[in-house]
């Protein structure tokens, strides 16, 4: 006899009465599927996940005694695998900044009903990702995963309000010497095809764009993760150098439709996401993973996969997912190893990914770089999506981006 998954566990804590009836309302139609606890106050909240399991936590951020980020913080510290959501109004911003490395992801209210729906759907989704609560509760503890990086959150307050301008933006980045760097270095060089030569950040950001700003603050904060990583033989440099690679070739594949492009830079400069959290929380077990994988000849996420029960596309994704970006971001890191499993009817940013993954380590092979263990494209799938014929194309495209300085690790 099948036994039913138990429903997940929900709790919504604000201090506003009108607030919690209105929740209970617009939630009633899950009370089937999902176990949801209201209360009114943070040390309300505290004494639920005493008394037992919660999956998602959604807490309002201005609240007296305990507020929304002190009960975040509390939650990561003993529940670290509770999903931590917070809801805000934009006056709040200076203090809801407090909460950023306790929250998973932030919620701007007023909130529609659909918005609050969709990220707890995700969340709840997101947490089969990773059914290992070793792994899930690794990652709730990290203080700078999975928490968003602030100069990428500061962006995505800034830019929500149409007013915005370029040097409002510029403002902000010009606070963090390192995405100045990656943005003074994007911008003229050869990363979009056409090198320019332009040195003030202002008129960097009026050239990239603020999608494409707020996708290099988050690379950045991510790749900053990394000069903590103990892991044996791992190489910060070689990382980004493949992670940029794998943006950019991804890039120009979809590069006839916007908006898949778009995503694609984010996918590819993250699709080893969990690579770093691995090699960061757990030093020794990694160092041996990639030792087990030259040794064996097998490809590194296969021996994770023995060792963990998860690998690194899972980490990301779970991650990724958590921070809220969009799902064909979330899903193309996650199966950028085995897109097979997700049923798709043409060229899209999971194939992309996974195609500029393959190919950039076959490159790289090529050039003399066999660090790694890697399996070539999934020829089968490119003819299942009718796009097998594009393939040596693609190869060349490589070949051309790999002869580039930035992308040589």
């Amino acid at each position: 006899m099948d036994v039913k998954p138990a429903p997940m566990r929900m709790l919504f804590v604000d201090d506003e009465p009108n607030i919690l009836e209105g929740l209970q309302d617009l939630l009633r139609r899950y009370r089937r599927k999902w176990d949801m606890v209201f209360v009114g106050s943070g040390q309300a909240a505290l004494e639920e996940i005493d008394k037992g399991h919660f999956d998602v936590v959604v807490s309002d951020m201005r609240m007296p005694g305990i507020d929304g980020a002190e009960l975040l913080r509390r939650i990561q510290e003993t529940k670290p695998h509770i999903v931590r959501i917070m809801l805000s109004g934009y006056s709040e911003l200076e203090s809801a900044l407090r909460a950023v490395p306790v929250a998973h992801q932030f919620l701007t209210k007023p909130t529609s009903a659909e918005v609050l729906e969709n990220v707890i759907e995700r969340a709840c989704r997101l947490q089969a990702l990773i059914r290992d609560d070793k792994i899930r509760g690794i990652v709730g503890k990290l203080q700078k995963l999975p928490s968003l990086p602030k100069v990428y959150t500061q962006l995505m307050h800034l830019l929500s309000h149409e007013q915005s301008g370029a040097s409002e933006v510029a403002k902000v980045i010009e606070q963090d010497a390192a995405m100045c760097a990656k943005v003074l270095q994007m911008v003229n060089g050869s990363f979009f095809g056409q090198p320019r030569q332009i040195t003030s950040i202002q008129g960097a950001v009026i050239y990239l764009g603020f999608s494409m700003i707020k996708n290099l603050a988050l690379s950045v904060g991510i790749f900053m993760l990394g000069e903590q990583t103990k892991a044996g033989g791992f190489s910060l440099e070689r990382f980004q150098a493949h992670s940029m690679l794998v943006s950019a070739l991804a890039t120009r594949i979809l590069k006839t439709d916007k908006r898949q492009a778009e995503d694609a830079i984010i996918a590819g400069m993250l699709h080893d996401l969990g690579k770093l959290v691995l090699g960061l929380e757990l030093p020794h077990e990694y160092a041996l993973v990639a030792e087990k994988s030259q040794a064996s000849n097998q490809p590194q996420h296969e021996v994770e996969l023995d060792t963990f029960g998860v690998t690194h596309a899972e980490v990301g994704a779970y991650i990724l997912g958590l921070w809220g970006l969009p799902y064909p971001v979330v899903e193309a890191v996650a199966n950028h190893h085995a897109p097979g499993r997700v049923p798709q009817t043409g060229l899209d940013i999971l194939a992309a990914v996974h195609v500029a993954d393959a190919l950039s380590h076959e490159i790289a092979s090529e050039a003399g770089d066999a660090r790694e263990v890697f399996r070539p494209v999934d020829s089968e799938y490119l003819v299942s999506l009718g796009v097998a014929d594009k393939i040596e194309g693609w190869k060349i495209m490589a070949r051309t981006l790999w002869t580039e300085a930035p992308f040589k690790g």
